[in-house]
């Protein structure tokens, strides 16, 4: 927030002030926003909690908050919950059995860039009943 004051011309006193006011009122709460955004990460957006905290972590968030925020929404919403979700998406169509070394890659990529680890992404296409090698 101080960042854009700043861009937005403030001087740098005046801004830390205006911060220091609105958070003594309570209207700058970084818990809120870490909790707000963890919500829409997991929740609505779908995300794992590797990418849930990256987006957190670039809004400025203290690291504290970012893990509580986290931990909290993941209490709401099942982390498997949430990757079992993504992969019948991506899996769509697909009958279970081998995969094509190819589309194995396409899933997982597209999962860890969703903030799913990769072992748990093997491990779930594997209960969901398809061949699938790590190494490929």
């Amino acid at each position: 927030m101080r960042q854009r004051l700043l861009r937005r011309g403030l001087d740098a006193g005046s801004a830390d002030s205006l911060l220091d006011d609105l958070a003594s009122r309570g209207v700058l709460d970084d818990e809120r926003v870490a909790r707000a955004a963890a919500r829409r990460e997991t929740a609505i957006k779908g995300r794992g909690p590797s990418r849930t905290r990256a987006t957190l972590k670039a809004l400025g968030l203290p690291s504290a908050a970012i893990e509580q925020a986290v931990d909290a929404a993941l209490e709401e919403v099942d982390a498997d919950t949430l990757l079992e979700r993504a992969l019948a998406k991506r899996l769509r169509g697909q009958p279970a059995g081998r995969l094509d070394p190819a589309v194995t890659r396409r899933i997982v990529n597209a999962l860890v860039r969703q903030g799913f680890a990769p072992g748990a992404v093997f491990a779930r296409l594997r209960r969901r009943g398809h061949d699938v090698d790590e190494t490929e």
